[in-house]
């Protein structure tokens, strides 16, 4: 039932929206019509019977070109139009001959081509339609001699000669006239123009002796007539005046017959009407005869009036039935959109139906072979696991190097950090030691291990495209020169001849030195890899006009020819027992080059010579301009002068206390046992006990983390502490053996300060607690100052910061001023109402005042809490409240760490 009502449902829309949607679109037609002239009256009202008959078409363009009675005019607008590839070409030649090659021309290019009233010299045009000027030339000699008696004298006025209606209708009407009257002829030349013929006429002095006029169309008659009657009127009713055409319109011949100033007419229809059917009729593939001779008749006075009306009434027709063709169409208009709403909505509801149909048919094959469907599914899940099992096992091999290598670096790097600083300690407190030779060999063995570690973590943001340049102006040969002497121990052990060579005493480059000073390192370590006691390794650095190299030769085992194009590929190392390695070292060298835009390449001779030749273009110096950072050599000079100052940093003993959260006891103690020589300190084993210590312990003013802990890790804890009201002025600093750039931002992103990677140098890790805590005291003291002054807290007061910037912090000061008493207002609320990032709003602040965000709420809280109680209104609790501090007690030791003392003796001082 339900096939059958859809075979019946289905035929009833689709013959609703044929009939009453959408009109079947119809081709546009398009015909092109070049007029010798449009100025004339009788092809003025060819035009009009023209457009009459094309109104019946609605899909029909007529484009018409005027000549103007120029033969080269003419030619060039039918070649326009044959460009434009009408559908038909309608001709009207100002001259036979000039137009033929023009008109044939279309007609051998396709296009139908159809010749009205003048001929051309060819029968290559698809159809002519014109009147029979030579009978209607010979009715008229007919006539004229019923009028005529013997030997009168008859006028002819002539068209242009060269045209072929003029000599037809000579022709005629001289085959016309009764021969046995002898008539005598004078002949003029009027080219169809009344004005022309107006002026040939007034060279005749003698009108007394003409009989008759015979002009070949009317307005040419009127003309001569215009002449006459300036001459001598009483000759008009003398004259017999003879016309061809009977075209209407004001002033043409039918009118002037009617109203008596010509004898009779010879009608010569224009046949406008009868072109555009036949134009139809060939683009609608119907097949046409090629000659269509129009009638003619004569048209005497009785006859002319009645023309006239008829005429006259048609014009009145056709206006009529154009207004209400245009009333229809604004109709149509008005009412387009409805009915091309009711075709899309019948549309939509067939293709409802459609749809309806289509799962119906689907369904039914779906319970078909649903059986058959179940069985290949199961068939498809079971192989579909096995290639997911192949691929997890493939993605498994290729990784799994890379996966150890991680692993083991991340293991390796916490009790590196136990090697690495007592070491250290020992060397620098122990100089005149019989050991210190040993120590150096640790410490140069331990520095391997490290750059080992840093050059498999390296790898693993190469390989995951993380790796990014970090540009400054620096001096490679003072770069290879500290690389070199990484290896001078190592040299001086197997006995190897190393020298140092460069053409230029510095060269300044933009480039990532740390990734450059790791070539040059790996590239020497593998060059004392495979040498041998005894033999010799060069490093040089070349500077040219285009690019800077440098070359790293030895005389070592060398690589054979095969193996050479292989050296640069991850994972390769020479099958040699007696040299091992990761297989990473050049491979990451030749990529960090690559980096740079340079190029690394090996040429070696085994057993001879081998070298290895890094090339970096200069092309880098648009990076940074003529801008020049720091070399190495400035860094280490640098490095000379500022250690008698950490040294300075690191003798003093501070008021602070230190909370220490590491989940490896051995790290744990080893911290704790050297800050407790600058600081106090309080450890933890984790993230929970971390915050039990800050709540039971006031006095703590900084947290020592570590990331990766069982619990809550450092990550969470930092997160806690910088979301807590009464905790969130601690400064953090991460210390972890997590290294890859999107960790660090995670943490900087949580609120921490800073950043410390293991393994690290203890006193670089007590330098930075130092000078955190003491900048902070620095910066509260001075932001303290300019809160309780009315201005805006930034870390250089005298240097000129950008308007944007100033602009930026005034907002969020005001923003500040009007919500720092709510004890509920959170960053995260401030960062919505400025429409920037909580990680944007912390970098810009941390900037540009030296504080957190969180920090510099609470210390503007604070300032203006020193302000209420200068004026010695409001108690110590009231203040508290007003300046959006959770309690009495947490304002008193906040107010207390800043200032120095509680707000009881701050009034009693002031």
């Amino acid at each position: 039932m339900q096939i059958k009502f859809i075979h019946i449902i289905l035929p009833v829309f689709a013959a609703a929206v044929f009939s009453a949607c959408t009109q079947k679109a119809e081709k546009e037609y398009v015909i092109g019509f070049s007029q010798c002239m449009t100025d004339d009256v009788w092809r003025q009202a060819m035009e009009i019977e023209m457009n009459i008959e094309a109104s019946n078409y609605d899909n029909l363009t007529i484009l018409l070109r005027d000549a103007k009675e120029n033969n080269q005019l003419q030619i060039e607008q039918i070649r326009e139009l044959i460009n434009k590839k009408v559908d038909v070409l309608v001709i009207s030649p100002n001259e036979s001959a000039p137009i033929t090659p023009v008109a044939v021309e279309a007609y051998r290019a396709g296009i139908p081509t159809i010749i009205v009233d003048r001929k051309i010299d060819s029968d290559q045009y698809t159809a002519y339609v014109g009147g029979n000027s030579y009978e209607i030339g010979k009715m008229a000699g007919r006539y004229a001699s019923a009028l005529l008696p013997p030997r009168a004298v008859i006028l002819e006025v002539w068209g242009t000669k060269s045209t072929s209606p003029a000599q037809e209708r000579h022709a005629g009407f001289i085959d016309g006239l009764d021969k046995s009257k002898n008539f005598q002829f004078i002949t003029l030349e009027g080219k169809w123009r009344r004005e022309i013929a107006k002026v040939a006429a007034q060279n005749l002095t003698d009108w007394h002796n003409v009989n008759l006029v015979y002009a070949h169309n009317d307005v040419m008659a009127l003309g001569v007539r215009d002449v006459i009657a300036r001459t001598d009127s009483a000759l008009l009713s003398k004259i017999r005046m003879l016309g061809v055409d009977g075209a209407f319109g004001k002033d043409a011949g039918l009118e002037a017959v009617a109203d008596g100033r010509l004898t009779a007419s010879f009608l010569y229809p224009t046949g406008g009407d009868r072109v555009i059917k036949l134009a139809m009729d060939i683009v609608q593939g119907q097949r046409v005869d090629k000659e269509h001779i129009l009638n003619t008749a004569l048209i005497d006075r009785s006859t002319a009036r009645t023309l006239l009306m008829q005429s006259n009434q048609l014009i009145s027709y056709q206006k009529r039935i154009e207004q209400q063709r245009q009333n229809m169409n604004n109709i149509l208009n008005r009412f387009s959109i409805l009915r091309h709403s009711l075709g899309i909505i019948l549309l939509l509801l067939v293709v409802v139906f459609l749809f309806l149909a289509y799962i119906f048919f689907i369904n039914r094959k779906i319970r078909k072979r649903n059986a058959q469907l179940a069985t290949k599914n199961r068939e498809t899940e079971k192989q579909k696991e096995q290639l997911v099992v192949l691929n997890e096992q493939i993605k498994e091999v290729t990784d799994q190097k890379v996966r150890f290598f991680m692993n083991v670096s991340h293991e390796v790097r916490t009790p590196l950090t136990l090697i690495v600083s007592p070491l250290e300690k020992w060397i620098k407190s122990t100089p005149e030691s019989p050991l210190r030779t040993d120590l150096l060999r640790m410490k140069n063995n331990t520095d391997r291990l490290t750059r080992v570690i840093n050059q498999l973590l390296d790898f693993r943001k190469v390989e995951s495209n993380k790796s990014v340049l970090k540009i400054e102006n620096t001096d490679v040969v003072a770069l290879a020169k500290t690389a070199k002497t990484l290896f001078d121990d190592l040299a001086e052990t197997k006995k190897i001849t190393y020298t140092f060579e460069t053409n230029s005493p510095s060269v300044f480059m933009p480039i990532d030195a740390d990734k450059i000073e790791k070539v040059c390192v790996n590239l020497l370590s593998n060059a004392f890899k495979f040498t041998g006691e005894g033999g010799k390794i060069t490093l040089s650095v070349e500077d040219g006009t285009e690019a800077l190299t440098i070359l790293i030769t030895d005389n070592g085992v060398g690589i054979k020819k095969e193996n050479q194009p292989l050296v640069f590929d991850r994972f390769y190392s020479e099958n040699d027992r007696n040299h091992t390695g990761t297989g990473i070292g050049l491979h990451l060298s030749q990529e960090f080059v690559k980096m740079h835009g340079g190029s690394i390449t090996l040429e070696s001779v085994p057993g001879v010579l081998t070298t290895f030749c890094v090339t970096l273009p200069k092309a880098q110096d648009e990076i940074l301009g003529d801008a020049h950072g720091e070399s190495y050599a400035q860094v280490a000079q640098l490095a000379a002068v500022d250690a008698g100052i950490s040294a300075e940093i690191i003798a003093k003993k501070y008021d602070y206390t230190v909370l220490v959260v590491e989940d490896d006891p051995e790290i744990r103690a080893y911290l704790s046992e050297e800050l407790s020589q600058n600081v106090a300190v309080v450890t933890a084993c984790n993230g929970a006990q971390a915050l039990r210590e800050l709540e039971q312990n006031a006095d703590i003013t900084l947290v020592l983390s570590d990331v990766l802990m069982p619990g809550m890790d450092g990550f969470e804890l930092c997160r806690t502490i910088k979301s807590s009201p009464e905790l969130s002025h601690l400064p953090v600093i991460l210390l972890t053996a997590l290294s890859e750039t999107g960790q660090r931002i995670h943490g900087i992103a949580e609120g921490a300060d800073d950043y410390i990677p293991k393994p690290f140098h203890i006193d670089y890790v007590k330098i930075k607690i130092i000078r955190l805590l003491e900048e902070r005291k620095q910066l509260r003291k001075r932001f303290m100052q300019s809160v309780q002054a009315g201005g805006i807290a930034i870390v250089n007061p005298d240097a000129k910061i950008a308007s944007a910037d100033k602009i930026f912090m005034e907002k969020f000061a005001s923003l500040l001023a009007a919500s720092f008493n709510e004890a509920d207002i959170s960053i995260e609320k401030i960062s919505e109402a400025m429409g920037v990032s909580r990680v944007h709003l912390y970098r810009k602040v941390k900037e540009l005042s030296g504080f957190s965000p969180v920090d510099y709420l609470r210390n503007f809280r604070l300032g203006k809490a020193a302000n209420l109680l200068a004026e010695r209104r409001h108690s110590i609790s009231e203040v508290a409240y007003q300046t959006g501090f959770s309690s009495p007690a947490y304002f008193s030791k906040c107010f207390k760490e800043v200032f120095g003392m509680t707000p009881t003796e701050f009034v009693d001082k002031n």
